[in-house]
Parts: C-alpha cells; structure tokens; sequence
C-alpha cells in the first residue's frame, strides 16, 4: 500500500492557509522520505482508517511527533533547523527529518497512537462568549463539562482575559491576554462557573514536565504566539489544575445524562475541534444522549451543548443548543481554527 499523499499534500495546504510555512514544509519532507525501512513508514503506510485532516489527522500526529523530539532533546540535527532558526531549504528539512525518523523510530511511532491534543488557547474566546450566551438566556450559574479536553486548558477560560471587539470577559488582571479580531457585536455578560471538569481517551496532567512537553508539541514551531499562549495557559493550569477524567466520550456523557441534574445552575457540554476525532458510533451515542437529556430539562435546570467544530465543508463554526429553550441548532459564529478571526452571529442560521 503506497502513502496516502493527498492526506499530507492536504493538511500541508491547510498549513499554508493558517500561517505555518514550517509545518507545511516538514509535511512535504515526511512525504519525500517516508518508506517502509522504519516502523514509522510502515505504520503510516498501513493505517486503517482515514488518514487526512478531517479524521485521523495522521499528518499532524507526526509533526507533533518531530517536534517532541526537538523540544525534549532527542534531535539536535533537526533542532538545528526548527524555529526560531531561519527557514532551511527544503534539501536539508528532508535530510534532518529522515535521520530523525531512523534514529527516534521507536520513540515516533508510539507517538502516533495518539490524535493531536493542540490544546488551542485562542478557542476559549469563542467558548467564552458561547457561555456568555447561555449566561444570559438561563440567568444561571453554570457547570462546565469538556469532553476531549486534552490538558484542560480551556476549562480555566474565565481566568484568562478576552477582548471581544468593545466587550471584555474573563480576568482583566490575567496575564494571559486573548484579542482576536472580532467582527460584529459580541456577549457581554460574565458567566459564573461554579464547577468544572473534562474527559479524554488520554488527558495530559500539564502538572507532568513530559506531559508538558507532549501537548506543547503539537502547536506549530513557526507560531511563536500560540507557543507562548500555551505556556502561560499551562502556567495557570499548574496553579488550579483541572478535574480530567479518562474515559470515552460517550460513556462519560451518558453517565453525566443519566445522573439527576442539580436545580440552579446550567449542565454545559462543550468541546472544540474534536468531535472529528470521534469514531461515528461515540458521536451517535453522544447525540443521542443529549437529545433524550434534553426532553427532560427545564428552565430551573437547563442543558447546553457548546461546540466549536468543523462543519461538512471544513469550516469552523461555534453551535450552540441550549434545552427547553431552544433545541435547534444556533450558529453563533463563524471563525479559523486558531480564531485569528471572529465572525460573530448571536443569531439563528441554518446549517
């Protein structure tokens, strides 16, 4: 079976488009030196499920896993050429990535196991401003519940501080500052959080100097912004640390549905450029967990599902369903991945 090349000649082209130069290259390097010497190559070159970047994300996994390497010290060669050194030419990325491949073989394929956990800081503006909504449609506290939540970065989001156009949420004495450019008007009320917590098939303890290290390698090496956003997210991580849970998605959120919901505060499911990692028979039993939740909350006991996710045609958009007030899907906004930019809705649209 040969290299799903459309699969990295894709992502390569998304990579592009969202400022990362560097990814893009070391993505065209893998395709020029993958082969069936290394337990890498062969690994990729067998993989049973989609590859490309709307489900298995293969690409990533191993750019995330070249990375690793540099940022634990396990590549000198290629450390020699990653950011914030200038850009190699593509000859000697190639060259560095193929002696990587053979000398950390072991080390990169068990890599691979895992889906990319960015952990994307800049996505909890847009979560924040969804909660804001929920905010003030239910005039209740709420309880956060984040499945693939990674490292649990966004469950801290009210304590960072967000500049939404003229609005401002979260804590405005956070060092950690998020300003995307926001187009239309934006939710002004702060929600109150009275509780938290998140699941993941592997949730990354940040408190873990190694397990640091994983979730930092999948953000891109050319961007040095998210790079540092991530540092000081993890930083306040370490200083209130999550509630994560590991566990499947689904046998989580069933048991979250089925448990008697407390009166006085909003049930929030939310998650971010995840739900693509998600096998279709989890997002079925999610589906239809939540639906049948749904039937039986009222306004003294609300549930939301908050998702920022990408839709059929690749686009990201922030949905949000919030029972018995409004079951229908509400497009809130429309935004790139890495929410450089907002397109703010607020208002119902068909999807």
């Amino acid at each position: 079976m040969p290299l799903d090349r459309d699969a990295f000649e894709q992502q390569a082209t998304w990579c592009r488009q969202l400022g990362s130069q560097f990814t893009a290259a070391v993505l065209d390097a893998l395709v020029a030196t993958l082969d069936a010497s290394t337990a890498t190559g062969r690994k990729v070159i067998d993989w049973p499920g989609a590859a490309g970047p709307l489900k298995d994300v293969v690409p990533l996994r191993l750019s995330g896993a070249l990375h690793a390497m540099v940022l634990s010290g396990q590549s000198p060669q290629l450390a020699a050429l990653y950011p914030p050194n200038p850009m190699p030419a593509q000859a000697q990325l190639t060259e560095a990535i193929s002696a990587t491949v053979k000398n950390c073989d072991a080390q990169i394929c068990a890599f691979l196991q895992f889906a990319p956990q960015t952990n994307e800081v800049a996505r909890a503006s847009l979560l924040m401003a969804g909660l804001s909504v929920i905010a003030a449609d239910t005039n209740l506290p709420l309880a956060l519940y984040e499945i693939g939540a990674s490292g649990g970065l966004n469950l801290n989001l009210d304590r960072f501080s967000h500049q939404l156009g003229s609005a401002r949420l979260g804590d405005p004495a956070s060092a950690l500052r998020l300003t995307p450019r926001w187009q239309g008007s934006a939710p002004t009320l702060p929600p109150t959080i009275i509780a938290r917590g998140g699941c993941d098939l592997n949730p990354i303890d940040v408190t873990a100097p190694a397990q640091a290290t994983r979730l930092l390698s999948y953000i891109w090496p050319d961007q040095p912004d998210r790079l540092s956003r991530t540092r000081a997210a993890i930083d306040v991580a370490q200083r209130h640390p999550p509630e994560l849970t590991a566990a499947d998605a689904a046998n989580w959120v069933e048991s979250l549905c089925a448990a008697p919901p407390d009166t006085g505060q909003t049930r929030v499911l939310m998650h971010s450029i995840a739900w693509q990692y998600m096998p279709d028979t989890v997002q079925t039993r999610i589906t239809q967990a939540m639906e049948e939740a749904g039937k039986s909350a009222t306004q003294n006991s609300p549930l939301a599902w908050l998702a920022f996710e990408l839709n059929a045609q690749g686009q990201a958009q922030l949905t949000l369903r919030l029972w018995p007030f409004h079951s229908a899907i509400r497009v809130l906004a429309d935004a790139n991945p890495h929410v450089q930019q907002v397109t703010w809705h607020g208002v119902e649209l068909d999807i």
